[in-house]
């Protein structure tokens, strides 16, 4: 492979993000003339315009919009394998990639994390944050070892062990009306109280389990929830809930994060989520996965269901 065409790329996306060349070539360290020639060597290598110039700076064409998915990608996989290579280098020697969902980064991640590296000091572990769609592809195609996602049962060959059971709370807007008063207790909210809410949810296609138990729920309750908006993370949930665009339904373990601008309530019942979930490919079974899964039942004393593989 070319490492060079992946540098470039680089440059092009702190251009795009960036809207400047000058701020991308702050943040990259360079001056501006190496970073246009290196934008240039980039578009005569692929073919396209990738970026126009305006008078505030400067933006993606529609050709470099249509290629920015694909290069972020490209940019995290190369953060990826660079965070190994110096795991490796530090003479780690079990290589372990692991795929974790973004509400499992600070309460599921961190103990499994630790543990693993108290059973094998040698582990060269290596972190890619991925919704729970793309982390069951990710095994699939063997390029991660075990996987921290959100399912309720096997899907053979992927075998599942719940590390816990989860809730959904309600997240609202500082200062919502729901929220009751500073200072007072609160009881738990019903759903129902959501129904006229603009409410942000997640894509089905990034979670079906998870996303299947909240219309549940919600029907349940008596209304039907109907997304104002549907976002791609539940940070970006959070995100907008706090600059006032709608109320989310989350996982518990996000209220532990008390970002700005929100508040949480607990539902009346309460209300049960999918929970976070040890995911492995039964057939392709690492060294790697199998470790996890054994340290996985010692960290979370409520973990049930899926056999733990063969040593």
């Amino acid at each position: 492979m070319d490492f060079r065409i992946l540098r470039r790329m680089a440059h092009f996306l702190a251009v795009a993000e960036e809207g400047h060349f000058g701020r991308a070539a702050a943040r990259l360290g360079l001056s501006q003339p190496p970073l246009s020639a290196q934008i240039q060597a980039l578009e005569a290598e692929l073919g396209v315009k990738l970026l126009e110039r305006t008078r505030k700076g400067a933006r993606p064409t529609r050709e470099g919009e249509a290629l920015l998915p694909g290069i972020r990608r490209l940019a995290e996989d190369a953060k990826q394998v660079e965070a190994l290579a110096r795991e490796l280098r530090a003479g780690r020697q079990l290589p372990m990639a692991l795929a974790c969902v973004t509400s499992a980064l600070f309460d599921f991640l961190p103990p499994l994390v630790r543990a693993l590296r108290d059973a094998r000091p040698d582990a060269a572990i290596g972190v890619q944050e991925m919704d729970t769609a793309d982390a069951v592809e990710a095994l699939r195609r063997g390029e991660v070892d075990f996987a921290l996602a959100r399912l309720d049962r096997d899907r053979p060959p992927l075998r599942v062990l719940p590390l816990g059971e989860d809730a959904l709370v309600a997240a609202l807007p500082e200062g919502h009306a729901l929220l009751g008063r500073p200072g007072e207790p609160a009881a738990p909210l019903p759903l129902s109280a959501l129904a006229q809410e603009p409410l942000m949810l997640l894509p089905r296609s990034i979670s079906p389990a998870y996303f299947d138990r909240q219309v549940s729920a919600c029907r349940a309750a008596g209304f039907e929830p109907v997304a104002v908006r549907e976002v791609s993370s539940a940070m970006a949930q959070l995100a907008f809930v706090a600059a006032g665009l709608g109320v989310a339904l989350v996982s518990s373990g996000m209220a532990v994060l008390r970002p700005p601008g929100v508040g949480f309530r607990g539902l009346a019942g309460p209300v049960a989520s999918v929970g976070v979930a040890l995911v492995w490919h039964a057939e392709r079974e690492s060294e790697a996965a199998r470790l996890a899964v054994q340290v996985a039942r010692r960290v979370f004393p409520h973990s049930a269901g899926g056999a733990i593989p063969a040593a």
